[in-house]
């Protein structure tokens, strides 16, 4: 009997330290479970550092990107700005004009930002020239028709570019073109531009242009009938840049009202005939007010950068835009249509 209870109680703190084991084995996991918890959060926290991190460097390798092209669109610019030694702070004012374009944005109909502007520059495949903000083509020497921008074509913002600006004879600035309004029926011109507008940069006045209020001595001593003429303005510079001046001059007879422009070479010969020229007869009967053709009609610039001046003759009509004749001298030859008689009548 005594060994029963004995061995009883030897069953019960056997059975007592089993389930001690049991408690302590149950325990156990709760460490572990917590672990792996803080092991997944940190892999998390990881992940999601290492892609912010990420996202930042791609960001910044882009604006970089981009950056790099708009300077390296702004040099180009540089490099090729008009160069005028004789006024470093019109050259200044010119690079000035073109960095503030490329880093400010334009709002006009047709929102466009400068670096895309030159882009669109870049991608026509010929040079755009402008004259009071309507297409004038330079292909030819011949007398030519100003041509609207079709507002319907799809490519018409390709003229929404960086123009170089040219009045009476000097580089004025670089503008942005902008799309005007609708002047005619689907058709447009650009705006903000100068009297000639041309979509890129580069000497377009390579030598001096001289205008004097008389006629040189070796231009009235071979030309004697000049004297006729009371309002005289002459033209001095070397066209083809042979390293002689040319003439070319503006004359009117007030009385007659009759006035013309004419061509002379170095030695003061007259070249061909009359440029151009206009008689009392063919405005007096539409205005009450004299015209003559004078210095407003003219332009003296390289439009096709090929180091030769043309000359511009702004033709004069009675309605509509007027006509552009394109002259080109080089090597003693006159190319282009001249004798041109220009009318006010309808």
């Amino acid at each position: 009997m005594g060994d029963t209870i004995k061995d009883k109680a030897e069953e019960n703190k056997q059975s007592d330290e089993k389930n001690e084991n049991n408690k302590a084995i149950k325990v156990i996991p709760t460490p572990v479970t917590l672990g792996n918890f803080l092991l997944g959060f940190l892999v998390v926290i990881i992940i999601v550092t290492g892609s912010l991190v990420y996202y930042m460097i791609r960001k910044e390798r882009q604006d970089y990107e981009q950056y790099n092209n708009l300077a390296q669109g702004i040099v180009q610019e540089d490099k090729n700005a008009v160069k005028n030694e004789e006024n470093p702070v019109q050259e200044n004012e010119t690079i000035k004009d073109i960095i503030d374009s490329a880093t400010n944005t334009s709002s006009v109909s047709n929102t466009v930002d400068a670096v895309e502007a030159n882009n669109r520059k870049v991608m026509n495949e010929n040079l755009i020239v402008l004259y009071n903000g309507l297409i004038l083509d330079t292909t030819e020497m011949k007398k030519t028709e100003l041509k609207y921008i079709d507002n319907s074509d799809q490519y018409k913002d390709k003229y929404v570019i960086t123009y170089y600006n040219y009045d009476s004879f000097v580089f004025k600035d670089s503008k942005l073109g902008t799309i005007s309004t609708q002047i005619y029926d689907g058709l447009v011109k650009m705006e903000n531009v100068g009297k000639v507008a041309i979509s890129e940069s580069y000497d377009a006045i390579p030598r001096d242009i001289k205008v004097v209020n008389a006629i040189p001595t070796i231009v009235s001593d071979k030309n004697p009938k000049i004297g006729e003429f009371d309002s005289t303005k002459t033209i001095i510079t070397d066209l083809d840049g042979n390293g002689t001046e040319e003439y070319i001059l503006v004359l009117a007879n007030k009385t007659t009202g009759y006035s013309k422009i004419v061509l002379l070479d170095s030695s003061g010969t007259k070249v061909g005939k009359d440029l151009a020229y206009i008689e009392k007869s063919k405005w007096e009967s539409v205005t009450t007010e004299e015209y003559h053709l004078s210095l407003s009609n003219l332009e003296i610039i390289d439009i096709d950068n090929d180091g030769i001046m043309e000359i511009l003759i702004e033709l004069p009509r009675y309605e509509g835009d007027p006509t552009i004749s394109l002259l080109k001298y080089k090597n003693g030859e006159l190319q282009g249509e001249t004798d041109i008689e220009c009318s006010l009548l309808p």
